[in-house]
């Protein structure tokens, strides 16, 4: 039997289609591989330039910063300054020079934290904390990856070069680890030689070493930062792949190993690092391994075998539809069989209602919502037009899930007492009718779980249903129950979470939760965002506290406390951390007052809140007490010197070793005057009493209330009173005489 002309020509052009397919495949490769190489090489110095903008970027903002520390007098004075002894008034130089640290911080995102060291005392401020004795502070407080004290110093601080990067690493900052590039700078900037003190920067490296990661995930780029010193500062993919920086800047083709790879170089003038990164060819050819053109064939196989099931499948189908039709005994066109089908569908379905029970397509949709089989809107919806009858979902309803768990349902049932369970099941199915009416749904799982989705118009009214519905239930079983209460939710195409929530409930109960419990999905629900305690909040903290302002440092707790305690419910993990956080500012605190260090962590946010507001309180105590001593002791001073002509506010500084600008401020605020406008004044109140004198002369008067200069003090006398010194010297002779 010879074979049918138009079969062979099929298979004449198929065979043909074949070779071109192959024909075609062969030379896209090779096109493929020229542009791939192509493409990746202007990708590489693409991603070079972007590490490189990203570097600079980061570098341009610290070195401004850097200036402006290094060339701030507070800072200066910091590094200069001796080891203090305990209660030295000295600790204002610190005071100062740490206050700058937070905002330099603040203003730039990318240096999450500052160390200012110096060598002559020892000490380290940080943004956060001064370390007064930074070897036992360390590592609880500041910690390096892999470093004692003594190392982290002598390779940070203490090391004789200008300025520098250092290798990626991994820091604890404020209790937290984060990955950070460190860079130092030394002071000063006039003689880096003397060695004075370091400033160094924490650059984030969060953000570098994930866009090196992600080059080397996505483009398979190996790619490293060295310094001029050939010292890698961080690096992501081969690091076995040798370095050369004696390569010069552009792309090479470099053999290692035996494999070839396409090098990419390129350098700052800003940051003084180079970049290189490193693809291996054989990786870019095997992206367009000839083992794909087999893949394809294969594909091309199973799709027509696809085709050729598929038409196997149609034709069995077509049998079945024609079987189903004589089932039926009837031949009818396709159209009207279809309405004929839903037509004995919808009379099932009414029997089912009629007999009072649940038809199978209703059922069906809440047990598939129940156990999480159904989770996309559309198909809620298109399933919802097939049960309008049990729930109409216009007008737009508010749903809520409840679940009554049988906390006791395992031992009943190993103790075959089946009866309570089952009992409890019609208690809930008649309350619920009771209480629901018609617009509720009960379900029974395999685990003794009852499930009861309700809904009305006004979700108010559901709160209150649901509360009477409880009590009445509860207090009706012979089992232990609890219930879980979803959120609500309107409409009924976003009520596939409701469900979920209730199961997020019920884990709380199998963790220490007690029978009789209602608890609802809102009460239950934890903000997952991290706490609100930032650099600003710590700096007004120990600012209020170092005023002693009571009033505004519990105003500052108060609203610390609304944000993360009341208005939000944190995690535990969050809450731990804003305790841990709350204590190193009671550490920081406690060495700004000289106090003995709080030892033990807060175990609550009540806890910190007293210990702030304590210490608030004894600092303004304190100062209330050394203000009113000072103030005596000012005007004792002035009392005894007015009379001297050379007295003046630097004087009085160095007698009591005090700053004079602090001594400025303090006559300023606590004694209503200026150091010259009290010193004026009591100089001409007691002027007064010499006019008495006969024998004295107006230039005598002068010298004896400390005036060199007869002048100024007519000057001054007239100002004050309103008339020359000669006419008040008249006008008292006159009147004694």
């Amino acid at each position: 039997m010879t074979r049918p002309r138009w079969l062979n020509r099929t298979l004449s052009l198929f065979l043909m289609a074949l070779v071109l397919c192959f024909t075609i495949l062969f030379f896209t490769q090779h096109w493929l591989h020229k542009a791939m190489i192509a493409e990746k090489e202007e990708q590489a110095m693409a991603n070079l330039r972007l590490v490189d903008a990203s570097m600079d970027a980061a570098f341009d903002q610290v070195q401004k910063l850097s200036q402006l520390l290094l060339m701030d007098l507070s800072i200066a004075r910091f590094i200069y300054q001796d080891a203090l002894p305990s209660g030295s008034m000295e600790i204002q130089t610190i005071i100062d020079a740490i206050s700058l640290l937070p905002i330099s911080t603040s203003i730039n995102s990318l240096v999450p934290e500052i160390y200012v060291y110096s060598d002559r005392s020892g000490y380290i401020l940080s943004s956060r904390n001064a370390f007064l004795d930074p070897e036992r502070m360390y590592p609880t407080l500041f910690a390096f990856e892999g470093l004692n004290y003594r190392q982290f110093k002598n390779t940070y601080l203490t090391s004789q070069f200008q300025s520098r990067f250092f290798p990626l690493t991994e820091a604890l900052i404020q209790g937290r680890p984060r990955t950070v590039v460190p860079y130092a700078q030394t002071f000063p900037l006039t003689n880096p030689s003397a060695n004075a003190g370091k400033i160094l920067f924490l650059i984030d490296g969060t953000f570098l070493s994930q866009l090196l990661a992600s080059q080397e995930r996505i483009d398979g780029f190996s790619t490293f930062i060295i310094d001029r010193k050939g010292e890698v500062i961080a690096s992501a993919g081969n690091l076995d792949v040798p370095i050369d920086p004696t390569f010069a800047d552009g792309q090479h083709r470099v053999s290692i190993e035996g494999s070839e790879y396409i090098l990419s170089i390129a350098s700052s003038t800003v940051t003084d690092l180079r970049f290189f990164t490193f693809l291996s060819t054989d990786e870019v050819l095997a992206m367009l391994d000839p083992l794909w053109l087999v893949a394809s064939l294969v594909a091309l196989v199973v799709f027509l075998l696809f085709a050729l099931v598929s038409f196997l499948a149609l034709h069995r189908s077509n049998r079945r539809w024609n079987e189903l039709l004589g089932l039926a005994g009837k031949t009818l066109p396709y159209e009207e069989a279809v309405g004929y089908i839903s037509s004995i569908v919808e009379k099932d379905r009414a029997r089912t209602r009629e007999a009072g029970f649940t038809p199978f397509i209703t059922d069906t949709f809440f047990r598939r919502l129940i156990h999480g089989r159904m989770s996309d809107p559309s198909e809620i919806r298109i399933m919802l037009d097939h049960i309008r009858e049990d729930i109409d979902p216009d007008p737009p309803s508010v749903y809520q899930m409840l679940n009554v768990s049988i906390l006791d349902a395992r031992e009943l049932s190993s103790s075959k007492q089946y009866k309570d369970v089952d009992f409890t099941r019609i208690v809930a199915s008649r309350q619920a009718r009771a209480v629901f009416g018609p617009n509720h749904y009960i379900y029974m799982d395999l685990a003794f779980t009852i499930w009861i989705l309700v809904w009305h118009t006004q979700g108010r009214h559901l709160d209150d249903r649901i509360d009477l519905f409880w009590r009445e239930f509860s207090s009706a079983v012979p089992t232990t129950t609890a219930l879980s209460v979803s959120s609500q939710r309107i409409g009924p195409e976003h009520i596939f979470a409701l469900a979920g929530e209730c199961s997020e409930i019920r884990h709380s109960f199998g963790s220490g939760k007690s029978g009789g419990t209602m608890l609802r999905y809102q009460e239950l629900r934890v903000d997952p965002r991290p706490y609100s305690f930032g650099r600003n909040e710590e700096r007004l903290l120990i600012q209020g506290i170092l005023k002693g302002d009571h009033q505004a440092l519990n105003e500052l707790l108060e609203e610390i406390e609304r944000v993360n305690i009341i208005e939000r419910n944190l995690s535990p993990q969050e809450h731990g951390n804003l305790l841990k956080v709350l204590y190193a500012s009671a550490i920081t605190v406690s060495r700004l007052l000289n106090l003995p260090l709080y030892r033990n962590p807060f175990k609550s946010f009540e806890e910190a809140k007293n210990f702030f507001l304590a210490q608030a309180r004894q600092v303004k105590r304190t100062r209330q007490d050394a203000d009113e001593l000072l103030v005596r002791n000012i005007e004792h001073y002035i009392a005894e010197m007015y009379s001297d002509p050379t007295l003046n506010l630097s004087h009085m500084a160095d007698h009591f070793g005090l700053k004079e600008s602090y001594l400025y401020h303090f006559m300023l605020t606590r004694m209503g005057s200026s150091f010259a406008q009290y010193v004026e004044s009591y100089r001409l109140d007691r002027s007064l009493s010499l006019f008495r004198n006969q024998e004295l002369t107006i230039a005598q008067i002068a010298r004896s209330s400390g005036y060199a200069n007869p002048q100024t003090f007519r000057r001054a006398f007239s100002k004050r009173f309103g008339l020359l010194p000669s006419d008040h010297q008249k006008l008292v002779l006159t009147t004694k005489g």
